[in-house]
């Protein structure tokens, strides 16, 4: 036990101060084999460690790319700050805060990756913010309002609803009810607490501060082309879902293993990418190969950052303590539902990542709370969206990679802006998954 605490404050550590993931994950597994197993300390590497990483890669690359690629085409034809530009011209200057949180929320949903909803949303969010004067600090706290609920929104086409389709067998609009319950919670409380922000800082006379240049220079176009690919996205799941739950189709594809949950949102996907090139294909010209490239190459950190924190869980997994903590997992008293939320919640927050925690889960935990969950008539769909949800919970803890990306990319520190973001981005998605717990008590159990 005392080798996998060091190695997770290690772990936490390396990775707040900034070190890659690529080598401290590797490191602190072979570091917790060393004081804490008889497992040869290489083995650990090159066995647990690296099937687990294939594992996942296997699993999920396809989708990881995809998305990537889609993201950088939105970005670098200006259809992304068109959206955002667009719903911050609707919404006033006056609700600058709400402005951002949807086009942050509406970026995000369809697809594109929160990295990018950042570098898109935050021109615009800043030139706003300056004009009417609000508090420089609170940019990064209102950005992340409306993209994180996103995130593991039942329906939204990121990765991470993905990551439990293959165990539980489910979809990405999975938990459709509670999962809008959720999103509901998150987002009201969110909105009312940034409103509630910028309110008190107009009473104390708190402004922008450091004044800064208009930096949104990128030519915006047709806002009516640029929802286009998103909802060919939204629509193309909706549709492919339900599509490949016909028995018809189910029974074709039997033969060659079953159908896949992620086939829908890669199709979807995929058919946006395409449509994207050819409407903004004046824009990229001789560029398309360059932008495709830089897609393409954009995918590989973040699958092998996931997936590297999966390893890591895949060697503690081998270790005798795990048992250990297994044991104490399901041995929470009542229904499946808490040793999921709490399993979740803690490895999201050792790995300061909500997609390395829900893929740790998977790899750890997810054959267990199916069967669990299985014996106590708790539908799969349910557990899907309760672990995406619980993994926001902890999951932007200070040493987040997240959190340090998005700071830096706003030039403000920890001690300038982590307060709001912890309420908006772990307090407030605990409630969110309390009144899931709550609901699900009420009408599904």
């Amino acid at each position: 036990m005392i080798g996998l605490i060091i190695s997770l404050i290690l772990l936490i550590y390396l990775i707040y101060r900034g070190f890659p993931v690529l080598i401290v994950s590797p490191l602190m597994a072979m570091l917790a084999v060393f004081m804490g197993s008889d497992i040869p300390v290489f083995y650990s590497w090159t066995g647990p460690f690296m099937d687990s990483v294939v594992s996942f890669i296997s699993a999920y690359f396809p989708i990881f790319l995809v998305g990537a690629v889609f993201g950088t085409l939105m970005n670098a034809s200006g259809a992304a700050l068109t959206i955002a530009h667009f719903i911050s011209d609707k919404m006033g200057e006056k609700r600058a805060i709400i402005a951002v949180i949807i086009a942050s929320f509406l970026l995000t949903y369809g697809g594109i990756s929160v990295f990018v909803v950042v570098f898109a949303v935050l021109p615009i969010a800043r030139t706003i913010f300056i004009k009417s004067n609000y508090p420089q600090r609170l940019l990064p706290s209102a950005i992340c309002a409306g993209c994180l609920p996103a995130y593991v929104a039942p329906g939204s086409a990121q990765f991470i609803n993905a990551i439990p389709i293959p165990v539980f067998n489910t979809t990405i609009y999975s938990g459709l009810v509670i999962g809008i319950v959720g999103t509901a919670v998150w987002l009201l409380f969110a909105v009312w607490y940034m409103s509630a922000k910028i309110k008190n800082a107009k009473i104390k006379g708190e402004g922008y501060g450091t004044e800064v240049s208009n930096d949104c220079n990128l030519e915006t176009g047709k806002v009516t082309l640029a929802f286009i690919p998103i909802l060919i996205v939204i629509i193309g799941n909706a549709f492919l879902t339900y599509f490949f739950q016909i028995d018809e189709v189910v029974d074709y594809y039997r033969d060659f293993g079953g159908v896949q949950g992620t086939w829908a949102i890669l199709i979807s996907i995929a058919i946006a990418i395409v449509v994207t090139i050819c409407i903004y294909w004046n824009t990229f010209k001789s560029d398309i190969k360059k932008t495709l490239t830089l897609g393409a190459t954009e995918s590989l950190l973040p699958i092998f950052n996931t997936s590297t924190q999966v390893g890591y869980g895949g060697v503690i997994k081998v270790l005798p303590v795990f048992t250990l903590i297994q044991t104490t997992i399901f041995s929470i008293p009542g229904v499946a539902l808490f040793p999921a939320v709490i399993g979740t919640a803690i490895l999201s927050g050792i790995v300061g990542s909500t997609s390395g925690g829900v893929g740790l889960v998977m790899v750890t935990f997810g054959q267990d709370l199916l069967e669990l969950s299985q014996a106590q008539n708790i539908s799969p769909g349910l557990m899907h969206r309760i672990i995406v949800f619980s993994a926001s919970t902890l999951d932007t803890l200070p040493h987040s990679g997240f959190i340090i990306t998005l700071l830096g990319v706003c030039g403000l520190s920890h001690k300038q802006s982590y307060k709001e973001l912890f309420i908006v981005t772990c307090v407030f998605p605990a409630f969110a998954v309390l009144s899931m717990l709550v609901y699900a008590f009420l009408f599904l159990i």
